[in-house]
């Protein structure tokens, strides 16, 4: 897969992905909170931070598995 279509893939999964986890990978992953600082923010615990984390990069990796 050529890097411009592997991009195109991973930014069609991310905005298929809910606002929420979105935000929350944000946080974690560009803003730098910790997962406790993370579930502060968005009103929920770390272990569902954690999971958000876990989902959102599966659906990053898979876009590159997915057929053009």
């Amino acid at each position: 897969m050529t890097r411009d279509r592997q991009f195109q893939a991973r930014w069609r999964a991310w905005n298929a992905l809910p606002f929420r986890d979105r935000a929350i990978f944000a946080s974690v992953r560009i803003d730098g909170l910790d997962y406790d600082e993370a579930a502060s923010r968005h009103g929920c615990t770390a272990n569902d931070v954690e999971q958000v984390i876990v989902r959102v990069l599966i659906a990053l990796t898979d876009a590159d598995d997915a057929p053009p």
